[in-house]
């Protein structure tokens, strides 16, 4: 693994011996017990920091996080697992045991404890928006429908769809997430993103929003109304049907930004983020 991903494992670990999450914990241990015996699980707390590990690593499914930990143990190991790690199946099952309710709580928990070790930095911070799929576990019977009863199907890749969630986030150019919510799989980006940037921008403390960057999906006059008013700079590209954008930010073919030089340079930051990440999950 590359020496900047050695940097970013470090501050991870510091961060993970600081955070107390004994309370969730304790209530998802809770329902665990309430189901009777069964094999041998993983630690509850390990799986907890498995997903946080996978926001902050801005992983795009559980399917990558469990491929992640099994080809690299300093990952596996500092969320707590020891040899074995869970599959794509087993997050599946633990997310819809704890319900997102409750993993969202941890998050919530995290947060209150990173602002207050003032790890948000100070004045004016760059953020990112953006929605990341995570599979239901699905068993169907002939007269049955899903077992994970709140799960839709929507969008999972590109172009394939499936039963699931979607975890939609506000992080920092720091990697650091702010605000964070779980909805439906075909629940469209743009319904939860006013409130989920409100919630972001109430919890800073220290420091405050100066700039976001987002898809070409949440594109809408309304959100950018909201920005103006909050006197947060957009760094939103204009889907190609768009023939007058907002700003001088456009994407074509899905991949090709155009517009001003400024604004070009800051969309590319949050496709930098991306890219490192893969990076670290192929090493």
């Amino acid at each position: 693994m590359a020496k900047g991903g050695s940097s970013a494992l470090d501050a991870q670990k510091t961060l993970f011996e600081c955070l107390d999450i004994n309370c969730t914990v304790r209530r998802i241990e809770a329902r665990y017990r309430n189901s009777g015996r069964g094999r041998r699980r993983y630690p509850v707390r390990a799986m907890l920091l498995a997903l946080m590990l996978m926001y902050l690593l801005q992983i795009p499914s559980i399917t990558m996080l469990s491929t992640m930990l099994a080809r690299h143990g300093e990952y596996a190991e500092l969320c707590g697992f020891n040899g074995r790690t869970p599959d794509r199946t087993t997050f599946s099952k633990f997310i819809t045991r704890a319900e997102p309710q409750t993993v969202e709580g941890v998050f919530n928990e995290l947060r209150s404890q990173a602002l207050k070790m003032g790890l948000y930095g100070r004045g004016k911070v760059k953020v990112a928006v953006d929605s990341t799929f995570i599979h239901a576990y699905s068993r169907r019977k002939r007269k049955a429908s899903v077992s994970d009863r709140g799960a839709r199907v929507g969008k999972a890749e590109r172009t394939t769809y499936a039963l699931g969630w979607r975890a939609h986030i506000v992080a920092t150019e720091a990697k650091l997430p702010l605000a964070y919510t779980v909805r439906a799989a075909n629940v469209n980006d743009k319904v939860p993103a006013p409130k989920l940037l409100e919630k972001a921008v109430k919890q800073l403390k220290r420091a405050a929003i100066g700039t976001l960057i987002a898809d070409a999906q949440y594109y809408w006059e309304g959100f950018f109304n909201m920005l103006k008013e909050l006197n947060i700079k957009p760094v939103i590209p204009a889907p190609p049907q768009i023939k007058k954008p907002i700003i001088h930010l456009k994407v074509k073919n899905g991949f090709i930004v155009e517009g001003g030089q400024e604004l070009v340079k800051l969309y590319h930051m949050r496709m930098m983020v991306e890219q490192s990440s893969n990076m670290e999950r192929n090493a």
